[in-house]
């Protein structure tokens, strides 16, 4: 009998096999498909961030006046950047490669794993026993029932980035992270681009302030966006796609692409054999990352919880510690940073504007992005940032800007460690770097209280007494 057997070749499953492999456990990791490293690298994370950087330098080309310089008339070869984009891949792959994890100690099946028992799966007709399990068999894209799209042809994240051509124009079904970007890189590399969401804003949850500054970006753009839209029927006429929307209106593309949301992958493993308790959204997991049947472990997108990447790679050391070193740990989602790689960048951390302002003592201070120096520079000036306080500590951030990824993570650390607001406007920041958007933002907590009437009477009486 196996010490561990795992269920999926992810971000989740490989952080588990990794460590318990190394630790001397009899580990056997089982992945779908031969090549391991799961949605994000293939279909997901790695590919789509590459197409966005061949994106964003075509349209720094197309717009080069905006810096003094001659724009290009960029000629797009998507097969080229196909090539790039699987050359990536290749690079990562290599990390994440059958051939590594066999020289750690795993032993590496390819095939569906199928739960014959609590204690048992089958994999091409060979019964594998063992002790614990773990199951990371990720998610995949969400097909909506919507009239006639079953008999449509539609592309999802799985087929973006190997098209043999560029398409002329696309409707996009989806205004959350996977639809915004896709709507901009492709637009921005020569395709008429719609992008429909049922919600109200694009991208339902995250900050309402960033979404509208995004939008406008979009149709400065030539983006057609479709908020509070509901899709009743999607139709194939000849080489297109008609879509038609609930108030009548009708969209017509060379290309559709469904990206309303993601699915856990269960329906191969028969979880009931196992006694592990799920819905459509995903298996449930207590804190400590165990199913119903506490012998089994479940982490990543499979759990329905915040399908990133990053929190499959948080999950998996909650298993860790759990499974293989048996101290009790528990998750916490509180500080996850999310982002989205469009330009300019969405991204936040810890709790929303909505849950600050319920708050007693919270307080939400802003600062525009066309006020910091380095954005005048770049000539970049989209976007704002705001930082939300509870009695002087930062309980939560939302950015829009260049670099809002990478500027996130200074104001997740403060929400993390509960640090006071002074921490980050004593810390001396680079000029002129973006990180002092950070430092302005934070100094906007102090403006009111610095230049109140109050401390105008105190300077008065100082410099009168001194």
């Amino acid at each position: 009998m196996h010490d561990v057997v795992i269920i999926g070749g992810g971000a989740g499953g490989l952080v588990v096999a990794s460590v318990a492999a190394q630790l001397g456990l009899d580990v056997v990791l089982i992945n779908k498909e031969e090549n391991m490293g799961g949605d994000c690298l293939h279909y997901g994370c790695v590919p789509s961030k590459t197409l966005i950087k061949s994106a964003s330098v075509a349209h720094t080309m197309a717009h080069a006046n905006r810096w003094g310089l001659t724009s290009v008339d960029t000629q797009i070869d998507i097969n080229a950047i196909n090539t790039t984009i699987k050359n990536v891949i290749d690079s990562i792959q290599v990390h994440d490669s059958r051939e590594r994890f066999e020289e750690l100690g795993c032993e590496v099946l390819t095939g569906d794993a199928t739960f014959t028992s609590p204690t048992q799966i089958e994999v091409n007709g060979k019964k594998i026993d063992g002790r614990r399990f773990v199951i990371a068999t990720g998610s995949s894209a969400f097909i909506p029932p919507i009239k006639g799209l079953s008999e449509t042809t539609f592309l999802t994240n799985e087929d973006m980035y190997s098209l043999p051509t560029l398409p002329k124009s696309m409707v996009i079904l989806g205004g959350g992270p996977i639809g915004v970007e896709m709507a901009q890189a492709y637009s921005r590399l020569g395709t008429d681009v719609s992008i429909v969401e049922l919600a109200p804003r694009l991208l339902p949850r995250m900050d309402k302030g960033a979404s509208k500054i995004l939008a406008d970006v979009f149709r400065d753009e030539g983006i057609s966006v479709h908020v509070d839209s509901e899709v009743v029927e999607v139709l194939e006429q000849g080489e297109n796609k008609q879509v038609v929307l609930k108030n009548g209106q009708m969209l017509s593309a060379e290309t559709l692409l469904v990206a309303i949301g993601r699915r856990p992958v269960v329906d191969a493993l028969n979880l009931e054999k196992a006694k592990v308790g799920y819905t459509a959204n995903g298996i449930k997991v207590n804190k400590k990352m165990q199913t119903s049947n506490k012998k089994i472990y479940a982490c990543g997108d499979v759990t329905g919880e915040m399908l990133l990447t990053h929190v499959a790679e948080l999950q998996a050391g909650v298993v860790i510690a759990n499974l293989i070193f048996k101290m009790p740990k528990k998750i916490s989602y509180d500080v996850i940073p999310a982002v989205v790689y469009t330009d300019p960048e969405v991204a936040q951390v810890g709790i929303s504007v909505e849950q600050c302002e319920a708050l007693k003592k919270g307080e939400i201070h802003q600062f525009d992005v066309s006020q910091l120096d380095r954005a005048i520079t770049d000539n970049n000036k989209a976007g704002t940032a705001k930082i939300l306080t509870r009695n002087g500590r930062v309980v939560g951030a939302h950015i829009i800007s260049p670099h809002a990824g990478e500027l996130i993570h200074e104001l997740a650390l403060a929400i993390q460690e509960n640090m006071k607001v002074s921490k980050i406007t004593s810390l001396v920041h680079a000029y002129p770097s973006y990180s002092q958007l950070n430092k302005r933002l934070a100094g906007q907590y102090f403006t009111n209280r610095l230049f109140s009437p109050f401390t105008k009477k105190i300077v008065a009486f100082l410099n009168k007494l001194f």
